[in-house]
């Protein structure tokens, strides 16, 4: 992003504090922008929603029942997220159909159907990155009524894309996912 780079002081008028301050980026500078759109620090926060079955973005922009994944980076942790009770999750960074650094927490079976994509890339000797991954939502019934958990299938990626993300991955998104990773 381009930024102008003028600073300034100005004084607290309350307070008396001296502020620094930025005049910002102007909103018709169009930034440089090549390959993988990222800002950094803020991907494309996804949602699996498995009530409803269909992936979002946000809580409101709706992207269907089908979403296409080209893997960069995954770690599975457990935690207390979003009202749910302690349990096992699954961070998946990916590029999405519009060439953009996506994020998505997947939780329950959702997980157990990654883990036997992974398990059959590793059979197949074909590391995840270098494929095109289509999650999507596998309707179900249980005791509660319909629900929706996400699956997952894979298909050859070109081998010159698969050099692109291999290399955004190692410059810019797995140095800083370990910095934040080993700050806690």
């Amino acid at each position: 992003m381009e930024t102008n780079n003028e600073s300034a002081l100005a004084v607290n008028q309350h307070t008396g504090e001296i502020l620094a301050y930025s005049a910002g980026t102007s909103a018709f500078d169009m930034p440089e922008q090549q390959g993988i759109i990222y800002v950094t620090g803020h991907a494309r926060q996804y949602r699996d929603d498995c009530k409803a079955g269909v992936f979002k973005i946000g809580d409101s922009d709706f992207k269907g029942k089908s979403l296409q994944l080209e893997i960069l980076a995954y770690r599975q942790f457990e935690g207390e997220l979003f009202s749910y009770p302690f349990q096992s999750w699954l961070e998946v960074v990916f590029v999405d159909s519009d060439n953009v650094l996506g994020l998505m927490l997947l939780k329950g079976a959702s997980i157990d159907n990654f883990v036997e994509l992974w398990t059959k890339c590793t059979i197949e000797k074909k590391p995840i990155g270098s494929l095109i991954i289509t999650a999507t939502m596998d309707k179900r019934t249980g005791k509660n009524g319909d629900y929706y958990v996400v699956s997952f299938s894979a298909k050859p990626n070109d081998k010159k894309r698969v050099a692109e993300l291999q290399h955004f991955a190692q410059s810019t998104i797995l140095p800083s996912r370990l910095a934040e990773l080993a700050l806690g």
